[in-house]
């Protein structure tokens, strides 16, 4: 394993002998912060380009990347179509779709803890299509399209993380996508894969076990979702015209009572827990703009970062506030995105303002997750 990869762990297990000392009366009084060491780039890869699918580290202090960091780390391929990567206690969840699989990695060196077959977990109407996870009360939620590709609904499986043995299955919508938790309850985005007859959004009640299909006019495409206090923000696709032109894609607010309203435009969210920030880059449409809506006052605005040619994915940092925009490269001989090619990541500031450029971090970009945790201070 690169030293990037490692020096989390050094990192905590300094942390770690440092605190057992704390008993001795000559210790000074530590201060629990929360630190943001880097950020872990999943790639879809390219099934065209026979690529599989892949992760990326970024090591902020080092400024540097390691690609490749799960094959490097394992020896194995991480599997065609990867999907989605969330961080639950000490470990990362990597969700593959076309391979049934979730990959379960130790956070500071990724390697395999367990790899989790979902067709032999939930059986083979239910385990096909894992999308998104989401760590809770000792489970990982995850998405599955289920029976959806018959007509069917789609499931949110329970699985212990630590003996990851199914819990319990919810039945939800058409073709689920993204979840998130707020005020006790899983909300779901049913994608209907985009065929706008039967969107929705699921809500599941973790105490009584109880769904409840949300359904507006506004619902039309809703893949990616976030927990902002006690209101629910989604990400809806919107349409696409017999050319694929996109229109109506934004952000979608649902309030702890069921009202749902449009909030933003954008094709790609992310959110510091305070603000959405949104790239708002329809296919078809002839510019790209950034916005940024202010939960608590109900405003936006826009800004404008450089150096980006075709925006993937968008992340902030919980920790820092700096924002990271995913973006494909230039292919040399189109001047098209090159979707086979690994895509690069510039990070900014809190302000918006430029502080550095990772090349070769993941090819087909599609999922972060920051690698954040605490260290003691004096």
């Amino acid at each position: 394993m690169k030293k990037s990869l490692l020096s989390f762990a050094v990192l905590m297990m300094g942390a770690a002998l440092f605190t057992a000392c704390s008993n001795d009366d000559d210790t000074p009084e530590l201060k629990k912060v929360d630190v943001s060491n880097g950020m872990f780039v999943v790639g879809s890869g390219n099934k065209k380009a026979n690529i599989d699918g892949n992760v990326s580290y970024i090591d902020y202090q080092a400024g540097a990347v390691t690609a490749n960091a799960f094959q490097k780390a394992n020896g194995k391929s991480l599997g065609k179509t990867a999907n989605y990567i969330v961080e639950y206690g000490s470990k990362l969840y990597i969700v593959v779709d076309a391979e049934a699989t979730i990959w379960v990695c130790d956070k500071n060196t990724l390697s395999v803890v367990k790899q989790i077959n979902t067709i032999d977990l939930l059986g083979e109407k239910d385990g096909v299509s894992p999308r998104a996870a989401v760590g809770e009360n000792g489970n990982l939620y995850v998405t599955f399209y289920g029976d959806s590709n018959n007509g069917g609904n789609g499931i949110v499986a329970a699985i212990d993380t630590v003996n990851f043995a199914k819990q319990t299955t919810y039945t939800v919508g058409s073709y689920p996508d993204g979840l998130t938790i707020a005020n006790g309850c899983i909300y779901v985005a049913n994608s209907d894969y985009g065929s706008c007859v039967n969107p929705s959004i699921s809500k599941i009640d973790l105490g009584s076990g109880k769904v409840e299909e949300i359904k507006d006019e506004v619902i039309t495409n809703p893949m990616q979702i976030l927990t902002i206090g006690s209101d629910v923000y989604y990400l809806d696709y919107g349409t696409y015209d017999a050319s694929w032109n996109q229109t109506g894609a934004g952000v979608r607010k649902i309030t702890a009572s069921g009202e749902v309203t449009k909030v933003v435009d954008g094709t790609a969210m992310c959110t510091d827990g305070k603000k959405v920030y949104t790239v708002n880059a329809p296919y078809g449409a002839a510019e790209t703009t950034y916005l940024i809506y202010d939960a608590a006052t109900g405003t936006t605005t826009s800004w404008n970062p450089e150096g980006i040619f075709s925006p993937a994915v968008i992340a902030a940092d919980p920790v820092t506030g700096n924002i990271f925009i995913v973006s494909y490269q230039e292919n040399p001989e189109t001047g098209y995105p090159g979707y086979a090619l690994p895509s690069y990541t510039n990070q900014y500031d809190a302000q918006g303002k430029f502080v550095k450029k990772y090349e070769n971090t993941a090819t087909g970009p599609i999922s972060v997750v920051f690698n954040t945790g605490v260290e003691y201070v004096k």
